[in-house]
């Protein structure tokens, strides 16, 4: 698409309104019915769900006098320190900092150490704090061995290290936003994975978005070409900063029923591009990075009434191995929305 035109469908589509009740105004493409009324391993290995026993697991590894470390608190914003007392207590954080301390002195992968610096020197917001998300990631590789360091990481500690101002209070927010949203074998970079996670999404769009969905379709824009972009990265790759904390707090408050929503939102103010242009354009401007003319504050802001307990048994009835959802076992769950998933598998 020329230039010319894409800058005014930019100015088009993008006026989204500042209306946190879910009103759209008259220059979007929302119409009333479509707005909730509700307020590096291989395949063949066998994906672990929880990190190696082997490593510091624990902030009861390390038993010491506690000293509140207060000093290095200074620094960090009072929402960074609610999100870690989310799991952790106050009386933990001194651990929690000599824990992390600890992590650093192991040695790290083989070269896994120019991959992540690399990675940096392109990430918008890390240029001037380099040294300091490389630790972050580091830690996370040494402290998780089967993951590693994927790319993606890399802007999820970034946004965490700019908020938090500390590495180590960082390291815990990254740790505890993995084991909120419960995608850690995600990043085992395992298909299976990522045909799980992308299935979910095209039910949530199918019920939601059917228009959109028989578009997507229609024009071979699998979910998965997409998608795998936007959870690696938590979709913190599109989200401007100055909107990240309140994404944040959503994901770490609500989980991974937090961030579908996002996701349906996204596709939903894509929809012209969605209908009018072709495979390649479609999938430029759902894998843009940081498009600040999206009003965030709307689209934070929508709710879908996609519940975490739907989301849950979904993936609790996945079996990786067979790459497939089991129906016997969504059929022990009597919810509505998984008679409806049920049967749009059973279509696909």
């Amino acid at each position: 698409m020329r230039a010319d035109d894409n800058k005014s469908f930019c100015s088009k589509i993008l006026q989204v309104c500042n209306y946190s009740s879910g009103d759209i105004n008259q220059h979007n493409n929302f119409i009333e019915y479509d707005i909730p009324i509700f307020n590096k391993i291989p395949n063949s290995k066998k994906i672990q769900t929880k990190p190696k026993e082997n490593k510091i697991n624990s902030v009861k590894d390390l038993q010491s006098d506690f000293i509140e470390p207060k000093k290095d608190l200074n620094n960090t914003p009072l929402y960074c320190i609610n999100w870690l007392k989310y799991k952790y207590e106050i009386k933990d954080f001194n651990q929690l900092k000599q824990q992390y301390e600890k992590i650093l002195l192991i040695k790290p992968e083989l070269n896994i150490d120019h991959q992540i610096e690399k990675d940096l020197k392109r990430t918008l917001l890390a240029e001037e704090n380099i040294k300091e998300i490389k630790n972050i990631l580091l830690a996370y590789s040494i402290f998780d061995p089967s993951i590693g360091y994927i790319q993606g990481m890399n802007y999820i500690a970034t946004v965490l290290y700019n908020h938090a101002k500390q590495e180590w209070v960082a390291f815990w927010i990254f740790l505890l936003l993995i084991d909120s949203i419960r995608i850690r074998d995600m990043y085992q970079m395992c298909m299976n994975s990522l045909n799980k996670y992308s299935k979910i999404l095209d039910f949530y769009i199918y019920r939601l978005q059917f228009k959109l969905y028989e578009k997507l379709k229609e024009k071979q824009v699998l979910t998965q070409f997409y998608f795998q972009q936007w959870i690696l990265s938590l979709l913190l790759q599109q989200i401007p900063f100055e909107y990240s904390q309140m994404y944040l707090d959503g994901l770490l408050r609500k989980g991974l029923s937090y961030f579908y929503s996002i996701a349906i939102t996204l596709i939903k103010i894509f929809e012209q591009t969605i209908i009018e242009e072709e495979q390649i354009e479609i999938l430029m401007t759902l894998t843009q990075k940081q498009n600040n003319k999206l009003n965030w504050r709307f689209i934070l802001s929508m709710n879908w009434g996609i519940e975490n307990s739907d989301i849950e048994a979904f993936i609790d009835s996945f079996e990786s191995e067979q790459n497939k959802f089991s129906i016997q076992r969504l059929q022990n769950n009597k919810q509505q929305q998984i008679t409806h998933f049920i049967q749009f598998i059973k279509k696909c």
